[in-house]
């Protein structure tokens, strides 16, 4: 007798729960895997990036006291016009002596701007010492009129002048340090360890730039080195 062909019906193809959730979990395992990586590829072209922009700023500060009979400027005001009540920062005064940059026009000049910095600060991201642009602040009773001199300083490749900073108080990053710091206090305006692997970038006076530990910097003894011994 003749055997009838039935066409076969073919079954849909699917996945089964435990492929999905076999598929998932290679999704996350890729995931954990590469976001890191990514982050951490970020982060290190932030971090030279940053380092790019504190050695402008050394070279600024070079030039600046070249042109300037190797007087500093001052931290918060126009060395010519110290009685201004309104004030002129370290930061400007490079950006207009030796940049010839107008940030009323144009902003921050991007060298001020760290993106490793979680928040920016309007004036730098980077902070400058008090130790070098000194306070010409008119409510300040303490006051300098005059800029420092980088002939005073006894060791100026190692005296340093700007660095990764940061408020704890608000968490932004910061545009000053206080000298405080180098006496051992923890003032509200500290150097922040945001490059690479726990590293703060230096300028130093003489203009070159360093990326120093965290916990190099934290030591007390070394935080006095860091800064012009004379003061101390």
């Amino acid at each position: 007798m003749a055997m009838l062909n039935y066409p076969l019906k073919h079954r849909k193809s699917a996945f089964t729960l435990i492929e999905l959730l076999t598929v998932i979990a290679i999704i996350a395992i890729l995931a954990a895997i590469l976001i890191p990586a990514v982050g951490a590829i970020r982060h290190s072209a932030n971090s030279s990036k940053s380092a790019a922009n504190l050695r402008e700023i050394g070279n600024a500060v070079r030039l600046y006291t070249n042109q300037n009979k190797g007087v500093f400027p001052l931290l918060n005001r126009d060395a010519s016009n110290v009685d201004s009540v309104t004030p002129k920062f370290w930061a400007q005064s490079l950006e207009e002596k030796v940049l010839e940059w107008d940030r009323n026009q144009s902003g921050t000049h991007p060298m001020f701007v760290d993106p490793t910095a979680t928040l920016n600060h309007q004036i730098s991201d980077y902070g400058g010492s008090t130790y070098i642009f000194l306070d010409a602040n008119p409510n300040n009773p303490a006051r300098s009129i005059n800029g420092l001199n980088v002939n005073s300083l006894e060791e100026p490749a190692k005296t340093l002048v700007v660095c990764t900073a940061y408020a704890k108080n608000s968490g932004r990053a910061s545009w000053y340090v206080q000298g405080d710091f180098a006496k051992g206090s923890e003032p509200n305006n500290i150097p922040e360890a945001r490059l690479n692997s726990e590293e703060i970038g230096v300028v130093f006076a003489d203009g070159h730039v360093e990326l120093l530990d965290r916990e190099k910097v934290y030591d007390l003894e070394f935080r006095k080195k860091l800064f012009d011994p004379s003061e101390f």
